[in-house]
């Protein structure tokens, strides 16, 4: 299996009242941007550890990364697929490779505030990827198949609003998609 090691780039709130945010993370040379949906509790999670706020090392992910570090504990994060727009996540301790599934979200807001390493199998990486343009780091690229259903729904419902109905011909064809590969 060969990884990429990803780092932390930017959260950013997606307009239009989707309740909704991407985490953009990028390959160590910065070529390369991964978009993964959050919810809004997770952007202002981010948030207040970009500002700095105060007492955010009180807060459980800070506190519980110190005791693990205390305690001599090593982690990483494995980011090792995608099923119906939900990335599949682990937290592995490196010491023993016990595993422990976890909300990509979640894996990436502890990795992030106790300096655990991101990685993603380098197959997903090059599916699921775009490129990264330093120059325009707020355009923002996210692949069809990591929205979720409810997205996918609320996105279709707005295509067909505003009359966009290519794009809810895509919408549409990845919930039939989804739907035909559970039956």
């Amino acid at each position: 299996m060969i990884k990429t090691r990803l780092k932390f780039y930017n959260v950013s709130e997606i307009v239009g009242g989707m309740d909704i945010g991407l985490l953009v993370l990028t390959d160590e040379a910065m070529t390369r941007q991964l978009s993964i949906t959050c919810d809004k509790n997770m952007v202002k999670a981010f948030s207040l550890r970009m500002n700095h706020a105060p007492g955010v090392e009180r807060l459980l992910p800070e506190a519980l990364g110190r005791l693990l570090r205390q305690e001599g504990n090593h982690f990483e994060i494995h980011i090792h697929s995608i099923v119906d727009g939900i990335y599949k996540t682990l937290l592995i301790d490196t010491d023993t490779l016990e595993t422990v599934d976890i909300r990509v979200s979640d894996a990436v807001l502890f990795a992030q505030t106790n300096d655990f390493p991101i990685y993603i199998e380098e197959e997903l990486m090059s599916n699921q990827s775009t490129p990264f343009d330093a120059e325009q780091p707020n355009r923002l690229s996210l692949p069809i198949n990591a929205l979720s259903n409810k997205m996918l729904k609320m996105a279709l419902e707005k295509s067909i609003n505003i009359e966009d109905y290519k794009m809810a011909e895509y919408l549409n064809e990845e919930l039939k998609r989804r739907k035909n590969k559970t039956e």
